[in-house]
């Protein structure tokens, strides 16, 4: 990871027309005129400061900064005009849509004149465009649950400010379209629930779930999802006859499951396997470095990556803690290096995360203000996660439906959340077993189940509201939140400039 300055040129107290009620109720009053107006312009101004993020992140950023080359199968594509083979290079195992999607625009832009190496600032500004729309659609989502406004602005902007998509939206990887076509196909499931299953939105969906399926294997989440949510649809019988719940399932699911079908025989008769991973060309197992121990799945240390944001020998086994740490911080530095002049020091370390060398020891350089912000956001990050759990929790008591008002069918719709995040923690749980080290327990791979976390996060935060001092205490710490992830975002891009 290059030190230097440049980058490579290549690859608040409450309004005063809030009055509390006269009644013996704790909650707050507020005229609807003032409400929608201060909703809409919270809501307007997370939506511009996650762009604004995003996009200096991402401009900033040099090009080659990526976990993966993914550079490399799109220019392949550029090149040829097909889909090269699953064993071509290292990342061509993955499936095609970003890679075909990249190289269309790509060739576009070089139509247009376009030279290497600014073609890779435009491929790069792709998954940040597929960022900014996921935000978009998991305010949407939000919008179609019975969930007050203020939990749905802040589990929001939660999602706005969550430093690991700000860091995968700055990235050339096939992550964030990933993370937009499953929230995507959640939103079309939910409107086609609202309709009664009308066969126009089912057929849309079905269309969008096919397209997910082939963004990366991480987008298989969605098929069991479907699954249990057509299942709760039939067993409620919120819908009858239920003939016509099979039939709505039927749809949704035979074109998806046919060209999965024909992809998984196609690969075993060309690979011996249906699922193609060129692990044989690069095992990580062989040479990231990992603590004697396999992980543990049982364990959870916060204050551990508080003291040290990074990863390090002897803290590369907690697969929870580096789940959450990372999804805070960039534990698996990409970014941090740039905040720090000590060359030498992450020269040697940067040896070590390949497995090249030794640990050179604790950093003697960093900067107060980079470990202040490494600490503030891992600890107060500790707030919304327990929001969550309260709110996961709240669902499958059923108290949630004690502070709204819902129907059946809102039920049903919830139902897609638990479904979404217990399987995408089943699959990277299933990742780190087969592949013990620290690059399988990436917080990256969660971000599929981000309209889960804004939705439990906003379950969790709705009985919070009865208490006045308690909500403006989360109000506050939340503000605090947002605006530390803030400051970690445009230190990273001044010391990139």
């Amino acid at each position: 990871m290059a030190r230097k300055k440049k980058p490579p040129k290549s690859p608040a107290s409450p309004p005063k027309n809030i009055q509390k009620s006269s009644g013996k109720s704790d909650t707050i009053r507020v005229p609807r005129r003032s409400l929608n107006y201060l909703y809409i312009s919270l809501v307007a101004l997370s939506f511009i400061f996650a762009i604004i993020l995003r996009v200096l992140l991402c401009w900033s950023n040099p090009a080659v900064n990526a976990f993966d080359d993914h550079f490399k199968p799109i220019f392949m594509i550029m090149d040829s005009g097909t889909i090269p083979a699953k064993d071509a290079c290292w990342q061509c195992y993955h499936p095609p849509v970003f890679y075909w999607i990249s190289a269309m625009a790509g060739n576009t832009a070089v139509a247009m004149g376009v030279k290497y190496p600014q073609i890779l600032k435009i491929l790069q500004f792709i998954p940040c465009f597929y960022g900014i729309l996921t935000l978009v659609i998991v305010y949407l989502i939000l919008r179609k649950l019975p969930l007050s406004d203020f939990s749905r602005i802040i589990a929001f902007a939660t999602a706005c400010f969550l430093p690991r998509h700000i860091y995968m939206s700055a990235m050339n990887s096939n992550d964030t379209i990933s993370y937009l076509f499953v929230a995507l196909s959640i939103y079309l499931l939910l409107i086609a629930i609202e309709r009664k299953l009308h066969p126009g939105f089912l057929l849309m969906v079905s269309i969008v779930i096919s397209i997910t399926l082939f963004t990366k294997y991480t987008s298989y989440v969605v098929l069991p999802v479907i699954l249990i949510v057509f299942a709760s649809i039939f067993f409620k019988k919120i819908i009858s006859p239920r003939r016509e719940v099979v039939l709505s399932f039927i749809l949704v699911i035979l074109i998806p499951v046919t060209l999965l079908s024909v992809y998984f025989i196609t690969n075993i008769k060309t690979y011996n396997t249906p699922l193609p991973w060129n692990v044989a060309k690069l095992d990580p197992s062989l040479i990231q470095p990992r603590d004697d121990s396999r992980f543990d799945f049982f364990s959870f240390k916060p204050w551990e990556s508080i003291k040290e944001p990074i990863i390090v020998p002897g803290r590369l086994h907690s697969f929870w803690t580096l789940i959450y740490s990372g999804m805070w911080y960039d534990n698996e530095p990409r970014f941090v290096g740039f905040l720090d002049s000590n060359y030498d020091w992450w020269r040697h370390y940067n040896r070590w995360y390949k497995g090249e060398g030794k640990f050179p020891g604790g950093n003697p350089s960093m900067s107060s203000l980079t470990k202040s912000t490494a600490a503030g956001l891992i600890g107060l990050g500790l707030v919304p996660l327990l929001l969550m759990i309260i709110g996961f929790y709240s669902f499958f008591r059923g108290s949630w439906r004690s502070w709204t008002q819902t129907e059946e069918i809102d039920v049903v719709k919830i139902n897609i959340f638990p479904a979404l995040l217990l399987t995408n923690a089943a699959g990277i749980i299933a990742l780190a077993v087969r592949l013990p080290v620290f690059s399988a327990a990436k917080a990256s791979y969660f971000l599929n189940s981000l309209p889960a976390f804004a939705v439990f996060l906003s379950i969790g935060l709705m009985p919070c509201e009865r208490n006045k001092v308690l909500k403006w205490t989360i109000v506050t710490v939340f503000c605090i939140l947002f605006s530390l992830a803030i400051l970690h975002i445009l230190h990273i891009f001044v010391a990139l400039t």
